[in-house]
């Protein structure tokens, strides 16, 4: 009884230590699922009907390759609507913990770049030029050497 004592205690501190070294982990932050796989571009609207999130989607429905190409997702978080990065749905509780890490209040509209190290490189608070977000990305580190190990397929 001792030793299984001893191993489940032994597995308990294993899990402290792995939730301390992880904070994603021990924070349950919704945008950890994302890191080293993808950079995105979050839209804060107060309402999904928003004329400047319209814009966002239209201009990146012009230049889908090249955003796909970057390995970006957009996530869209709105009072009104449910929240979504990609494809994946964001509970209320992610987007309200979001919302507090980045000081975003449900009536402001902002923009903000995460890289794919899952820190903010950007932010911004009027509809971003697409061009200047992509400089940007491209002028990352990881980016750099992404462009070199692979061809452009949107040429």
């Amino acid at each position: 009884m001792k030793n299984i004592y001893q191993k489940l205690l032994s597995i308990l501190i294993f899990l402290g230590i792995t939730a301390t070294a992880n904070p994603g982990m021990a924070q349950n932050n919704p945008l950890e699922a994302y890191r080293w796989q993808n950079r995105l571009l979050l839209v804060f609207v107060p309402q999904v009907e928003d004329e400047r999130l319209t814009t966002i989607q239209q201009t990146l429905n012009q230049v889908e390759c090249e955003f796909k190409e970057r390995d970006l997702l957009l996530g869209v978080f709105t009072s009104n609507a449910p929240s979504r990065i990609g494809n994946d749905s964001i509970s209320s509780y992610q987007e309200a913990q979001l919302r507090v890490k980045y000081g975003i209040k449900s009536n402001q509209f902002a923009v903000i770049l995460i890289g794919k190290d899952g820190q903010p490189k950007n932010r911004l608070s009027q509809v971003p030029e697409i061009e200047r977000i992509f400089g940007q990305i491209d002028n990352m580190p990881m980016r750099q050497q992404e462009m070199s190990n692979r061809p452009n397929n949107c040429n």
